[in-house]
């Protein structure tokens, strides 16, 4: 039996350590996609999808943190690039939205890791042990933060994981980290509209939840890579939240503000008395 050394311990250590940060860095676009048990898509002769048509809805913006207000991304750039990358899998933007098959309402934006309000200042100068108080506070509002992130971006799963398993800490660090995120959820409007009174929302057709680390890329080359990431995996069902690397990056198309011009009354016009 071959016996290390406390020094060959140490290396090895450090190899394994070195390892797992490698793997963690390597993976880049997180995608979450699940579809209801009854969802099922009809395949046409040629092997396509048979065309589902959609109107979009917008759903909820998350700012990023010191976002300025020339560097919003917009629903409209986000809805945009989706429409491209949908005409993929044959979901078609209806030209009439009363005549749509479903809706997909769109959640955007970024994950904040830091905490949104300042808990700090309820604590007086003269509090004897003020700094363990705040290091407490600040540890359970951070673990809180991660939970909420992770149900943004589909990481729920990992507190089903083994504590020391290498894709559990994958889900861990992107849930405590910033990301940019596009959710996508597809609702029937047949079934909204058969619903009961004041009876909830139906189920989901599916949904789908995409996010990348803030770091790789500027909003723009973001949030289009997610889009096209999105036409590959909407309407699809995996088992669990997977990484994938991107094979290519994409940018949004900014949408400048429409400005409307006042009426000019034509000069040979009578004036109304």
């Amino acid at each position: 039996m071959k016996v290390f050394s406390s020094k060959q311990y140490l290396c090895l250590f450090y190899f394994m350590l070195l390892l797992t940060n490698f793997q963690l860095s390597a993976v880049d676009i997180l995608v979450k996609a699940t579809t209801r048990d009854n969802y099922i898509r009809p395949i046409q002769s040629d092997g396509e999808f048979t065309e589902e048509s959609y109107t979009f809805c917008k759903g909820k913006y998350y700012p990023y943190e010191y976002e300025k207000p020339e560097d919003i991304i917009r629903f409209e750039e986000v809805a945009f690039a989706l429409k491209e990358e949908l005409t993929k899998k044959n979901y078609v933007n209806a030209d009439d939205p009363m005549e749509a098959d479903c809706i997909l309402v769109v959640h955007w934006g970024q994950t904040n890791s830091g905490p949104e309000d300042d808990y700090f200042t309820q604590f007086s100068d003269d509090f004897d042990d003020t700094f363990d108080a705040l290091s407490v506070l600040d540890e359970y509002e951070a673990e809180n933060k991660a939970k909420e992130n992770a149900k943004i971006i589909g990481a729920t799963g990992l507190y089903g994981m083994h504590v020391h398993s290498l894709k559990r800490q994958q889900l861990e660090e992107a849930s405590r980290y910033d990301r940019y995120f596009v959710n996508v959820v597809a609702i029937s409007i047949d079934e909204i509209r058969k619903r009961p009174e004041r009876a909830k929302m139906p189920i989901p057709l599916w949904t789908l939840q995409l996010s990348l680390p803030t770091g790789r890329a500027e909003p723009e080359e973001a949030f289009g890579t997610l889009a096209k990431t999105a036409g590959l995996y909407s309407g699809e069902n995996l088992v669990n939240a997977n990484f994938i690397r991107e094979k290519e990056k994409r940018g949004i198309v900014r949408i400048g503000k429409i400005e409307f011009i006042e009426t000019i009354e034509d000069s040979n016009t009578e004036p109304v008395e």
